[in-house]
C-alpha cells in the first residue's frame, strides 16, 4: 500500500489535542435548582457507581480519535496495489457501412461502442486502454489511456462510417501494439464472421436482419420523346415483394411505382418508361421498411442541369432561339423583352445573358454573355460592329484542330449551313476562337470580354436562318456553347461512399462550400484548377459556389452505400495476430475511499450518540 499524499498524516496531531481537551474538560454543568431536597437527591444519584457512566467519557474520546485517524487516511489517500489484477486492453472497432444496420432499436455501431464501454467500465483500475477504429479512415484513436472516464468519453465521440472498410490496416496496427505489449488482450468488435482468429477475442454484434436495396440506376432520353429509367433491386434477407417508387425534382409524392419480386442472392431488374424530355433530378426508393434505410433510395441528378446556371434571354421574338436552347437542355431559362431588361439597373444575378437582335448599352459584368445578331458594339464587349452583309456563300465550320474548337463542334454532322445574311464584325485583335465563318468573316466565335467573362457571338439572325435553326446541328452547337459558357463543375452526380469528388474551378468563383448529408461543412481549396473531396456519408451533398458578384450557384451530387456493405451477414477469412502472448497482467490499483467515508460517518454518528446519552444522564 502507498499513499498519494503522505503529508495528510499531519492530521494525526489532532489526537494529542483531543486527549488534552478530554483531561481538562468539566464533566458537569452548573444548574439552578428549586429545593435543597432535590440537591440532596442529585448528590445521592451521582454517588451511585453506574459502570456505563464511567465508559461514556472514554468511549467518546476513542470515537473522536478514530475519526481523526480516518480523516488523516482520507487526506493521505491510500492506494492498494493488486499484483496482476489489471490488463492492457486493445480494442479494434469495425466502422464499415454495414455497422449502420439497425437491431433492437439501435445500430450495430452503437451496440459495438456499448460493448467496449462495458469492458472498460468493469475493468480493474490500473488497466490501460487502446482503441483502433476502422471507419472512414483507419486510425488509433487513443493508446495507453489509464483513465476510464477519458477512454469512455473518447469512445462516445466516435462517428459511424459508411465506406467499404477492410480491416487489414487495423490488423497491422493491432499487431504492432501486440508486439510492444505481448500481455495485451485484443478485442475485435465487428459484424463480420471470421472463420479463423488468433490472439483476439471477437465480439460479434450482428443478428438476423432484413435489407432491401436499389443499385445500378441509369437513364436515357429516347428519340421518341420518352425517358427510360433502369435499375436493380435486391434482398439480402428473405424473399420479399417490394414497391419501388419514382419521384421527380424533390417531390415526395410518387410519380410512378412498380412492384418487384425479390429472391435472395439475385438482383431483379426494373424499369420505368415515361413521356418526358427533361428533368432536374429523380429519386428511386423502396417503400417497404427494412433494417438498413441507407440503401433504400437513390437520387440521380441531371449532370447538364447541375452544371448550368440560370439563363436570361433578352429578345422581342425568341421563338427559334428559345426552342434551340430548350432542346439543348437550358431549362433554367427566363425571358425578358429589351424594355423589361432596360428597367433593371445593375446585375440581376444570372449565370448567362443572351441578347438576341438587341444590344444593351453596357455588357453585364457578372456572368457570361451571348450576342446573337448584334446591331452595335456595347461597352465592355470585345468586338466592333461594322455592317450588315448579304451572304454570298454558305457558312463553313472551322477545320481547326484546336481543343476548344473540337469541343464546341463535337457532334456537328454537316460541314456548312445556309444563311441569308450576317453581321460583319471586327474582333479588334482580341483573343477569339472562331468556329464558323461566312465569306471569310467570323460568324460564330467566342472569347473573353473586357470584364474577363466568357463571350459568345453568333453574327446572324436565328429567325432568318430557319433551315439551320431547326436542324439537329443547331441544337448540338447550342448545347456545346452552353457547356463552354458553363464549364462543368462536376463530371458526374452519382457516386459511392469512398469515391473522390472532383470539383472543377470555374472563372469568377471566389469560394466553394460543400455540405455533407449530415450537415458537415467543408471549404475546398480554390487556388487549384481541381479540388478533391472524399465522399464519406450516404446521401445528397450540396456544393455551393460563390461568384465574384456575390451570387451563389448550387450543385448536388449523391453518394450511395457500397454494395459490399449491404449484406447483414458477411464472412471473412481470418483475423490473425501472430506471436506468443505472455501471461500475467498489470498491477491493479484500488484507491476507492468510499469504505473509509462510510466508517467515518459511523464513527461520527456513534460519537454523537454517546454525547447525547451523556447529556441525558446529567439532567
Amino acid at each position: 500500500m502507498t499513499f498519494l499524499y503522505p503529508l495528510g498524516f499531519l492530521a494525526l496531531l489532532g489526537i494529542p489535542v483531543l486527549i488534552l481537551i478530554y483531561i481538562i474538560k468539566n464533566r458537569y454543568t452548573e444548574q439552578t435548582i428549586a429545593s435543597t431536597y432535590l440537591w440532596t437527591l442529585s448528590e445521592r444519584f451521582l454517588r451511585r457507581r453506574i459502570p456505563i457512566n464511567r465508559l461514556t467519557g472514554i468511549l467518546s474520546l476513542i470515537l473522536q480519535i478514530l475519526a481523526v485517524i480516518l480523516i488523516a487516511l482520507v487526506v493521505a489517500h491510500p492506494v492498494f496495489t493488486l499484483p496482476g489484477a489489471a490488463e492492457a486492453y486493445c480494442f479494434v472497432l469495425d466502422g464499415s457501412g454495414s455497422m449502420n444496420i439497425v437491431q433492437d432499436g439501435s445500430t450495430r455501431f452503437d451496440a459495438g461502442r456499448e460493448k467496449i464501454k462495458d469492458i472498460i467500465g468493469s475493468s480493474v483500475k490500473g488497466s490501460t486502454y487502446t482503441l483502433i477504429y476502422a471507419g472512414n479512415t483507419t486510425e488509433t484513436i487513443f493508446e495507453g489511456y489509464n483513465d476510464k472516464e477519458l477512454a469512455i468519453e473518447a469512445v462516445d465521440e466516435l462517428e459511424r462510417g459508411f465506406k467499404a472498410v477492410g480491416l487489414g490496416d487495423a490488423l497491422v496496427e493491432a499487431q504492432k501494439y501486440f508486439n510492444e505489449n505481448p500481455r495485451a488482450l485484443t478485442y475485435l468488435v465487428t459484424d463480420k464472421i471470421y472463420s479463423e482468429s488468433s490472439n483476439v477475442n471477437i465480439i460479434n454484434v450482428n443478428g438476423g436482419s432484413e435489407n432491401y436495396a436499389i443499385s445500378d440506376v441509369d437513364y436515357a432520353f429516347k428519340a421518341d420523346g420518352y425517358l427510360e429509367i433502369n435499375g436493380n433491386a435486391a434482398t439480402y434477407g428473405s424473399a420479399a415483394t417490394v414497391t419501388v417508387e419514382l419521384c421527380f425534382d424533390g417531390e415526395d409524392e410518387a410519380y410512378a411505382e412498380k412492384t418487384v419480386d425479390l429472391v435472395p442472392g439475385k438482383k431483379q431488374a426494373f424499369d420505368f418508361r415515361i413521356e418526358m424530355n427533361d428533368f432536374s433530378s429523380f429519386e428511386l426508393r423502396i417503400r417497404d421498411a427494412d433494417d438498413l434505410p441507407l440503401d433504400n433510395s437513390v437520387t440521380i441528378y441531371n449532370v447538364k442541369h447541375e452544371n448550368m446556371s440560370r439563363t436570361l434571354l433578352v429578345s422581342d421574338g425568341p421563338i427559334y432561339l428559345r426552342a434551340a436552347l430548350s432542346a439543348a437542355g437550358a431549362t433554367q431559362l427566363d425571358v425578358m423583352t429589351p424594355e423589361e431588361y432596360a428597367a433593371y439597373d445593375g446585375n440581376i444575378g444570372y449565370g448567362l445573358y443572351i441578347f438576341e437582335n438587341t444590344v444593351p448599352d453596357k455588357t453585364p459584368r457578372d456572368a457570361a454573355v451571348w450576342f446573337v445578331n448584334p446591331d452595335k458594339s456595347p461597352e465592355g464587349a470585345n468586338f466592333s460592329f461594322q455592317t450588315d452583309v448579304d451572304a454570298r456563300d454558305a457558312a463553313k465550320y472551322s477545320t481547326s484542330t484546336k481543343t476548344t474548337v473540337q469541343k464546341v463542334l463535337s457532334g456537328v454532322k454537316e460541314k456548312d449551313f445556309l444563311i441569308k445574311k450576317y453581321v460583319k464584325l471586327g474582333t479588334g485583335g482580341g483573343d477569339f476562337t472562331i468556329y464558323a465563318t461566312c465569306d471569310g468573316s467570323p460568324l460564330i466565335f467566342s472569347g473573353a470580354n473586357a470584364y474577363g467573362n466568357r463571350e459568345v457571338v453568333l453574327a446572324f439572325s436565328m429567325r432568318d436562318s430557319a433551315s439551320f435553326t431547326l436542324s439537329m446541328d443547331c441544337v448540338t452547337l447550342i448545347s456545346n456553347l452552353m457547356n463552354y459558357s458553363f464549364p462543368e463543375v462536376v463530371d458526374a452526380t452519382s457516386y459511392v461512399c469512398g469515391d473522390i469528388l472532383q470539383v472543377n474551378m470555374i472563372a469568377g468563383c471566389n469560394s466553394i462550400k460543400i455540405v455533407s448529408p449530415f450537415g458537415k461543412e467543408s471549404y475546398p481549396d480554390t487556388n487549384t484548377t481541381v479540388s478533391e473531396y472524399e465522399l464519406t456519408e450516404v446521401g445528397a451533398y450540396k456544393i455551393y459556389l460563390t461568384m465574384t458578384d456575390g451570387t451563389e450557384r448550387e450543385i448536388n451530387v449523391f453518394a450511395a452505400l457500397p454494395e459490399e456493405e449491404r449484406a447483414p451477414v458477411a464472412e471473412e477469412e481470418a483475423f490473425l495476430i501472430s506471436g506468443a502472448p505472455e501471461s500475467g497482467g498489470l498491477p491493479g490499483v484500488y484507491d476507492d475511499l468510499m469504505i473509509i467515508f462510510i466508517i467515518l460517518a459511523v464513527v461520527v454518528a456513534a460519537d454523537y450518540g454517546v454525547y447525547c446519552y451523556e447529556q441525558y444522564q446529567l439532567r
